[in-house]
């Protein structure tokens, strides 16, 4: 005689007040007030670049494709606020939960890891113009080397995680996929790289910096704003924490919090990379510009012409028009220190007296500082030039 099995227990009821709770407003306004912020600095640098300095580098470029990710990964947040983000798991339609794990695929693969990776090419591109050392400059290549390796090796995490590729995201096709415990290995020695990037691009300069030849304001500004990095490093940290419980998280998307930190990491990261570059800008504002006491050594002119060489051979220096750093200002008509000389009808070139070597001279805006092996009597000549 055989016994009917028990009825199966039924499903707890879903708390309708539960149900409805929604993170969607709070993760929107979040990330969209760091982003809109991004946005705004990158801007201001390409304005201080194009406008004021009137010379686009290389990492100026590539910070702007670094907050193009930020784009993509801000509109991401956009579409999946109508399909679930904010909300508990359970309570999110089987195909709204397709199109947020399809989002959150490509939202890894192009804001959190091609972005932070373009940006942190940028900073170390950036940080290549403070000094000339062998040492700083092949530690910021290695930096840069690394960075791009790993960043490839994140993007193999994601595309060979599931084959095929779809089931990534579509776990109705049955893909096979290697275990999820692996994959977070991966992520966790990812977040680890970025951390101690982070930490390398944010302490590197500081040598560098405090060895300058510029006012103690200037320096402060300069530590403080490379210093913004390590905010940088603490979002790494609380990112990793999320990544370690992945696995156990039964309810991702109501708080979405690995997507969330990254984004968060990368904005903030791409504000305190264009901070430097806003010094042009902001100088006066914040009395850390030294216009009033252009003497030293500024940027030589590398292609040396005619009057210009003879201007030099004379004991001056040419304040090129084209600063190369945007930490350099430029010299102000009526300044005590510079002199003006027309040089045939095209345009106008600022000279500036070159004063003693002592330790009084160097000057305080110069960062790529020019070799200093010339030594000897140095005569100088005034001149004056009417038009």
């Amino acid at each position: 005689m055989s016994s009917n099995p028990p009825p199966a227990t039924p499903p707890k009821p879903i708390d309708p007040e539960w149900a409805a709770e929604s993170n969607t407003a709070m993760i929107l306004g979040v990330t969209g007030g760091f982003h809109a912020l991004a946005l705004l600095f990158v801007a201001f640098r390409v304005y201080t670049r194009m406008f004021v300095v009137k010379l686009m580098g290389r990492d100026d470029y590539v910070v702007v494709a670094s907050v193009l990710c930020a784009v993509a990964g801000m509109t991401i947040f956009s579409v999946q606020s109508f399909h679930g983000l904010g909300k508990h798991t359970i309570t999110i339609a089987a195909e709204d939960m397709l199109i947020m794990r399809k989002s959150s695929f490509f939202q890894s693969i192009i804001s959190s890891i091609a972005g932070l990776a373009l940006l942190k090419v940028s900073i170390g591109l950036s940080l290549l113009r403070l000094s000339r050392s062998v040492w700083y400059s092949r530690s910021l290549w290695a930096l840069i080397v690394f960075v791009s390796a790993y960043s490839i090796m994140a993007w193999m995490t994601f595309f060979f995680y599931c084959q095929p590729l779809e089931g990534y995201w579509n776990k109705v096709i049955q893909p096979k996929c290697y275990p999820i415990t692996l994959f977070i290995k991966f992520g966790l020695i990812n977040t680890a790289f970025n951390i101690f990037t982070d930490v390398c691009f944010a302490t590197l300069p500081v040598t560098i910096i405090w060895t300058l030849q510029m006012k103690r304001r200037t320096r402060i500004y300069l530590v403080v704003v490379l210093s913004l990095g390590y905010f940088t490093v603490a979002m790494g940290v609380i990112k990793s924490i999320y990544q370690i419980a992945y696995g156990k998280d039964q309810d991702k998307t109501f708080y979405q919090s690995i997507q969330f930190w990254e984004f968060l990491q990368l904005n903030l990261g791409i504000i305190a990379a264009c901070a430097p570059s806003l010094k042009p800008l902001v100088g006066h504002a914040l009395k850390i510009s030294s216009s009033d006491r252009y003497h030293g050594e500024l940027y030589e002119n590398r292609r040396p012409t005619g009057t210009n060489s003879s201007m030099r051979r004379r004991g001056y220096r040419e304040q090129n028009s084209q600063a190369e750093y945007e930490l350099q200002d430029r010299p102000f008509a009526g300044s005590p220190d510079a002199h003006k000389a027309a040089v045939g009808n095209s345009h106008d070139t600022v000279y500036e007296k070159h004063g003693g070597r002592g330790s009084g001279s160097g000057s305080e805006e110069m960062i790529l500082r020019e070799d200093k092996s010339n030594t000897g009597i140095m005569r100088t000549t005034e001149i004056s030039v009417q038009r």
